[in-house]
């Protein structure tokens, strides 16, 4: 049969709108629903579906992940996933689940149905399995899992049923759930399943409902409590039935629980996938229609929404005489780890923190719709100490920190890890790895070969010339990939000095000197020698660990006829005083260059004893 083709009046308003531009992925929400034979009315049952995908009554809304329907016929199977698809969100599409039914099942009850939302759910079918129940009337399992998740314990089966109802069948129902239960007790211990639909039993002590809360691999769990639902005290929990006239469907009222949704200990133990206990509803179910219609004198499912409850139970009233159960899920956490960028370059010696960010970016629209991520970051190659803690979601980050060893000079592969222990985690192990050279301290020097940190230049001015340039080479002894290159950053000269500096300092010397330029005013100066002293700060190139050194300078002026060549210390005289002080610059740059080739040599020797005297 059909969905009957009368017409009923549409929602005076509209229920609440859930933007889905972009759609959220993430943690599930899932609904049961016996759609009684599709006997009631069309319009009416896919404003339901539309209505669930925006419920907010636990706390947010978002799109239905999978819809498991009872009492589908292969004749209108189709129909319904038409129904299904034309009331998602946009962004959200479905797809239908491995659907079977027995020769029998058409002409009796009508089977079991899935629906999975494709942009978060993927069925694995060759899991599914038909289960006999007694009645004509099979069971079905599934297996979904969770899109982007490798782990299997992101996985979840899904088992439905639709029991033998009336009063009477007692036996008939309890021979169905204990064949539903061997099932799953064949999939081992920890299994992760639910056991959702039509139980048709009457109370909590009815043998079905026993049946699933018995001991054993695949014990369910029931997230109202095992007591007693009789009663107008419990009619918050009833789903059947939300009318009060019969026809073509079932009327009395909202007196009995027969659809419910129970769950193993595997995905109610707040780990990984698990159920959001505070969650589990009766759809459209105020508490305030015990024996009633849905809808007489109003609903109030909505706090302070009078209009859109109303829609909704108007809604429920004419689509079906049961009214769905909506149950939402949280997934497992998702890790990110990042190895924040480490310096390249590190002088040794120095004390350098390596920060690794961690967060939960599982998509989710509450915090309640992930597991807790656990994790441990350690340091290993050179990265050293281990931390722990509960990353949050995402954009917060929990930021830890590594120590780099900085003991030895060399160029090193680094590498940070991060772990999770939470079940189902994706990402669980993240290898971070970086590179980094440790290099030693740079050494300035006024010589090429050797450690100068005091020279003195002459520089012979005649009377009445003007001002004189002077370079002075600056040097990074044996300069290497391991050494930090040098920086002069600073030239201290006495105030009003006839002595200053020409253009910028040299930057970041390596194996060619730099080059400090001076320039030599000898306005005001008197003939003869003056001397002029100053220091030049340097420091390593601008990485972790940097230091500083301080190298001293005189310029010797003399002013009036220019010093004989050799004269290296111009006191008017070339003697033993200048040789000594050629032989300790030798090989190297310096005042006793006389013939200015960058070197002190054995040109310069010859120039000094051709003026011996």
């Amino acid at each position: 049969m059909s969905f009957a083709s009368r017409t009923t009046t549409v929602f005076a308003v509209a229920f609440m709108a859930l933007s889905m531009a972009t759609p959220a992925f993430g943690q599930l929400r899932i609904v049961n629903y016996n759609c009684a034979r599709m006997g009631g009315d069309g319009p009416a049952f896919q404003q339901v579906l539309t209505a669930a995908h925006s419920d907010n009554k636990a706390g947010w809304a978002k799109p239905v992940d999978i819809f498991i329907f009872q009492e589908v016929s292969s004749s209108t199977v189709g129909e319904l996933q038409s129904l299904v698809n034309a009331a998602a969100p946009a962004g959200a599409t479905y797809s239908r689940a491995t659907f079977t039914t027995s020769g029998t099942e058409d002409s009796a009850a009508g089977a079991q149905c899935a629906f999975y939302r494709v942009q978060t759910i993927s069925e694995t079918t060759a899991s599914h399995a038909d289960i006999y129940t007694g009645a004509n009337r099979n069971a079905d399992r599934w297996l979904f899992r969770l899109n982007g998740y490798n782990s299997t314990a992101a996985q979840l089966y899904a088992y439905s049923l639709h029991l033998k109802a009336s009063v009477g069948f007692e036996t008939d129902r309890e021979t169905g759930a204990l064949a539903v239960r061997a099932n799953a007790n064949a999939l081992g211990a920890g299994v992760r399943a639910i056991f959702v639909g039509d139980y048709n039993v009457y109370n909590n002590t009815e043998p079905a409902y026993l049946a699933f809360l018995a001991g054993g691999n695949a014990q369910a769990f029931d997230a109202l409590g095992t007591g007693s639902w009789s009663g107008s005290s419990h009619a918050i929990v009833h789903t059947q039935s939300p009318r009060d006239i019969s026809g073509s469907l079932v009327g009395g009222g909202m007196d009995d629980r027969f659809d419910l949704h129970l769950a193993t200990a595997g995905v109610t133990d707040g780990e990984g996938i698990s159920m959001i206990s505070s969650t589990y509803r009766s759809f459209g179910n105020d508490g305030l229609h015990y024996n009633l219609a849905i809808n007489t004198n109003g609903n109030s499912y909505y706090p302070g929404e009078s209009a859109r409850s109303n829609a909704l139970a108007l809604a429920l009233f004419n689509a079906t005489d049961h009214i769905p159960v909506i149950v939402d899920y949280q997934v497992p956490a998702v890790m990110s780890a990042t190895l924040l960028a480490i310096p390249p370059r590190v002088i040794q010696g120095a004390s350098v923190i390596a920060q690794v960010q961690v967060k939960n970016v599982a998509a989710v629209v509450t915090p309640l719709g992930s597991d807790e991520l656990d994790y441990v970051v350690t340091g290993t190659n050179r990265l050293t100490g281990s931390f722990s803690g509960i990353a949050p979601l995402s954009p917060a980050v929990a930021t830890v920190n590594l120590q780099l060893n900085t003991g030895t000079i060399g160029l090193f592969e680094v590498e940070a890890q991060a772990a999770s222990s939470s079940e189902g985690a994706q990402n669980a192990a993240i290898v971070m790895p970086a590179e980094c050279s440790i290099v030693s301290r740079a050494k300035p020097s006024w010589q090429s070969t050797s450690i100068v940190t005091a020279i003195t230049v002459p520089v012979a001015i005649p009377v009445g010339s003007g001002v004189v340039n002077v370079d002075v080479p600056l040097n990074n002894v044996g300069w290497g990939t391991l050494q930090a290159m040098l920086d002069a950053d600073y030239v201290q000269l006495p105030t009003g000095s006839s002595v200053s500096v020409v253009g910028s300092l040299p930057q970041s010397i390596m194996a060619t000197p730099g080059v400090l330029h001076l320039r030599v005013n000898p306005v005001g100066l008197p003939v003869g020698l003056t001397n002029v002293s100053g220091t030049l700060l340097t420091s390593d190139e601008n990485i972790p660990g940097e230091g500083d050194t301080t190298l001293s300078f005189t310029i010797a002026i003399t002013v009036g006829s220019a010093p004989r060549p050799g004269d290296i210390n111009v006191d008017g005289i070339v003697n033993a005083i200048d040789l000594a002080s050629l032989l300790a610059q030798w090989g190297g740059p310096g005042s006793a260059d006389i013939n200015l080739s960058g070197l002190v040599d054995g040109l310069d020797l010859a120039i000094l004893l051709g003026n011996w005297g």
